[in-house]
């Protein structure tokens, strides 16, 4: 899905099937951040990644000189 394709109507019709009852007010700002949210997706979709890459599942936060590091990978 495109972000230029997304409408008003048809967000409000994506909330609705979630179960989510959006305020006209909201429309707006919501529209806007739904439409940020498909342009990152086409960013992410245009890159040079290889099917079979898997995602990294080992997170580490570095939190100074005590931090941990992790296990080496085989």
């Amino acid at each position: 899905m495109q972000a230029g394709g997304i409408t008003k109507e048809l967000l409000r019709t994506l909330a609705l099937a979630q179960g989510v009852t959006l305020p006209e007010e909201r429309l707006d700002a919501v529209l806007k951040q739904y439409q940020a949210y498909l342009q990152s997706l086409a960013r992410m979709d245009s890159l040079p990644i290889p099917r079979e890459a898997e995602p990294e599942i080992l997170f580490t936060h570095q939190m100074g000189s005590d931090a941990v590091e992790p296990p080496e990978r085989k």
